[in-house]
């Protein structure tokens, strides 16, 4: 009886996930189509039900998320904030930092620019940067600093006017070439300081450097400007930041 009982109640719990599954199936659907009605440009990507609530968070495949209802006719764009005692807990925060702490787990060093902390290792930073940008030189002149405080630096290329000049996809764009230059070159740390204290790098397009997929990586983390500073907890922080603040954001 005891074994007949168990295999009832896992019947109806399979019963019960199938229905869920079923469920967030339709109402994906039924988003996705409002979505498309509306604004055709704005794709769904993932409908994940906020625990709880009669309320949904859409991912778009541009990154951005919304909050909807199951019936995809109202949508509210913005952070979802829950109340606690003392204080609000930013959902949305939460959610993103986890989002880009797996795409930073998917990231391999050898396709960075890293500048290793001096003696023991205290945190990464990983920052998203273009060699045009007058505060990302200015971070740039603080590595030694963030260095010695024990913080390794690792960029990644985030060309601000992107790759092509032109709809044809046949004309690069000056920032563009540059940042690759500084990847193809033979020692790209120096060439990073050089192309950042000059603005300018000899050319150099003949490698496989990974700028366009470091830019396509920079959507997905919700980068908007440069610099733009990924702690590894997966904060964003938008923007420079001095080293020693910084470190005190660490906990150093």
């Amino acid at each position: 009886m005891r074994v007949l009982a168990l295999m009832a109640t896992l019947g109806a719990a399979l019963f019960s996930h199938a229905s869920l599954a079923d469920d967030n199936s339709k109402v994906e659907k039924q988003i996705a189509e409002s979505l498309k009605s509306a604004r055709p440009d704005l794709i769904l990507q993932q409908a994940t039900k906020v625990e709880g609530q009669a309320l949904y968070e859409v991912e778009l495949t541009s990154g951005d998320v919304l909050y909807s209802t199951p019936d995809g006719q109202y949508f509210v764009y913005g952070s979802l904030f829950k109340s606690t005692p003392g204080k609000l807990v930013n959902i949305t925060n939460q959610r993103n930092d986890a989002k880009r702490l797996k795409l930073l787990a998917s990231i391999k060093e050898k396709d960075l620019i890293v500048y290793k902390a001096t003696g023991e290792e205290k945190a990464v930073v990983s920052v998203f940067t273009d060699v045009d940008c007058g505060y990302c030189r200015k971070l740039h002149r603080e590595i030694p600093r963030l260095n010695e405080l024990g913080i390794t630096l690792r960029y990644l290329a985030y060309p601000r006017a992107g790759v092509y000049e032109d709809q044809a996809r046949t004309k690069f764009t000056g920032s563009f070439k540059k940042i690759k230059s500084v990847w193809c070159d033979e020692n790209p740390l120096e060439a990073m300081t050089q192309a950042k204290s000059t603005g300018f790098i000899k050319e150099n397009l003949k490698c496989e450097a990974p700028i366009e997929a470091h830019l396509a990586l920079g959507e997905q983390f919700g980068v908007r400007g440069t610099p733009a500073i990924v702690l590894s907890s997966g904060e964003l922080v938008p923007g420079y930041m001095p080293a020693d603040e910084l470190a005190k954001k660490l906990g150093i």
